[in-house]
Formats: structure tokens, sequence, C-alpha cells
């Protein structure tokens, strides 16, 4: 049985809508992540799910008028050295 994060069924965002149905998700499950690893200057953190130990990175994406954040799911051993190497799915130096 899948836990209710869905981590098995997510993959990370290739559009703005897709980022958009994730942004979703991530409120609807935010009572189960806990922030397991923070990077300010690049808006990302790893989550941990609180049932099941899945990990997910927090990412961020403007629209021109705001930012969203939202989650994708990730698998990794260290999530310090995964949020250290990782590069954000909409970089700051595009936003507006």
């Amino acid at each position: 049985m899948t836990c209710s994060c869905e981590h098995d069924t997510h993959r990370p965002p290739a559009t703005q809508a897709e980022a958009l149905a994730l942004a979703r998700h991530c409120t609807a499950i935010a009572g189960q992540l806990e922030t397991v690893a923070k990077a300010d200057d690049k808006w990302m953190s790893v989550m941990r799910c609180n049932r099941c130990g899945a990990l997910w990175a927090e990412d961020s994406m403007s629209s021109g008028h705001a930012t969203m954040f939202f989650i994708y799911p990730i698998t990794t051993d260290d999530p310090i050295g995964w949020l250290a190497a990782a590069v954000p799915l909409d970089p700051p130096a595009k936003r507006t």
C-alpha cells in the first residue's frame, strides 16, 4: 500500500501546470512533511514524510506575478548533499 504522501506516483514537474498540481499536493500533505535541510539562497529545501520517510524537494517557480512553492519526490541517502548540488527548476536569475 502506498503512503498517503503518494511519493511513488509523482515526478519532478516539466511544466508550470504540473508544478501547480504539485503545489496543491504539497498543501494537501503539508501536515505530514517536516523540513530536513534548507537552502535559502536557492529557495529550496528537502522535506521528509513523517509517515513513510520518503523525501521530497521543495522548490519554487515564478508565475510573473507570484512565487509558487511546490514539492516533487527525490531519492537520496544524503539530503544535505542532494540539496547542496540541486539546481532549482526555475533558477532565481530567471525570476522577476
